[in-house]
């Protein structure tokens, strides 16, 4: 066990991948942020802790790939980022939805969740290595539902199906999405006042080794199509990086956002934590990530060009979404037709079989015994 130690943790990563210095300076501050909250803040279990030095290390690893992976392909600077579009608002606004269905529209892609677990592949693949990461990350999340159950209706995932494009930024240990997952005000504090725009940047750099991959040429890659609630919190860093991005924001009520946040947080948090924290706690916790959120939104885009934006009531996408995409096609000039939609009105007739059920307060549920849960876990 390495503890969560700057030096002990960057020279056991040096050391296992072979390199002086596994990490750019640009994050150190990030990642010092990171380890002091979970060595302080996060009350792991011994196995929870093991899992945490566990992710640090595979992102380290991930940051050594990709400037190696760099150095061997010149051409990937060439590779164009056009008019990403970028969809994000708070937890319950539909955002996985409106994903979705707009990756299975014509002249559209997302990456997919194995591919955002390992973005970085090795110089040369072939079927053979893409099946075993399929694999690899369909028996994580295997693993991941069975010590957390509720995590299927709140959050499913799929390794060949679209998901969230945090898994870029916690490689750069930049995203608040571990602050979900562990219990961190510290980290939560420097994340809000953090400038993300070299995080960005790196999340860029990954997104082009994922394009060159899907490249219709020798420069242009797919048009982009991603989604994260937590852009929501870094508009403004965002189209710094991509000033030709659209930004999709769907808009929801903040209590039935506060009660869902808290629930996610209250979920992942019981996997690695040695006891949870009280209702009242955490939900105090989460409102605080959320009206931060909230107000850095309306900073960043009362300063920002309107015209890169596109708001969309939740109401209106849940009354009928198939209708939202045709109104984005003709906005975004994506010549969406009927005849088109076929794959995306598939998956929406799955997706309404399989939505989410209510669920119980949760008070109620932190009152039951819980038992403790091992082994490597995805999220």
């Amino acid at each position: 066990m390495l503890g969560f130690d700057e030096q002990r943790l960057l020279g056991a990563a040096a050391a296992r991948l072979d390199v002086q210095e596994p990490l750019e300076a640009t994050f150190l501050p990030a990642f010092r942020a990171l380890i002091g909250g979970l060595r302080d803040e996060a009350r792991l279990s011994q196995v929870g802790a093991w899992r945490a030095c566990a992710r640090l290390m595979a992102a380290l690893g991930q940051r050594v790939a990709l400037a190696e992976f760099e150095r061997h392909t010149p051409e990937l600077a060439q590779v164009e980022i056009d008019s990403p579009i970028f969809v994000t608002g708070l937890p319950r606004a539909g955002t996985r939805l409106l994903h979705n269905l707009l990756a299975r529209t014509p002249g559209l892609w997302a990456p997919r969740l194995w591919e955002l677990q390992r973005p970085v592949p090795p110089v040369r693949i072939d079927e053979r290595w893409i099946d075993r990461q399929i694999q690899t990350t369909d028996s994580l999340l295997d693993q991941l539902y069975e010590a957390a159950p509720e995590l299927r209706s709140l959050h499913p995932m799929a390794a060949t199906s679209p998901d969230a494009c945090s898994w870029l930024f916690r490689n750069n240990f930049s995203s608040l999405m571990h602050a979900l997952r562990w219990y961190m005000p510290s980290y939560v504090e420097f994340m809000l006042d953090a400038d993300l725009e070299p995080a960005y940047r790196d999340h860029r750099r990954f997104l082009q080794i994922l394009a060159h991959r899907h490249r219709h040429d020798d420069h242009a890659g797919p048009r982009l199509v991603l989604e994260d609630r937590w852009h929501l919190w870094h508009l403004d860093h965002l189209l710094a990086v991509y000033p030709d991005a659209w930004v999709i924001q769907i808009q929801v009520e903040r209590e039935p956002a506060l009660s869902a946040l808290t629930r996610s947080c209250w979920t992942l948090q019981g996997i690695d934590a040695k006891r949870p924290r009280s209702p009242a706690e955490l939900r105090r916790y989460c409102a605080k990530i959320l009206d931060e959120g909230l107000a850095a939104s309306e900073r960043a885009r009362a300063g920002l060009a309107p015209g890169r934006f596109i708001d969309i009531p939740y109401a209106k996408l849940s009354a009928d979404p198939l209708a939202v995409v045709r109104s984005l096609g003709v906005r975004l000039r994506l010549g969406i037709s009927d005849a088109s939609l076929g794959e995306a009105a598939r998956w929406l007739a799955d997706y309404q079989v399989l939505a989410p059920q209510p669920r119980r307060c949760l008070a109620t549920d932190l009152a039951r015994a819980r038992a403790r849960r091992d082994g490597p876990h995805l999220h």
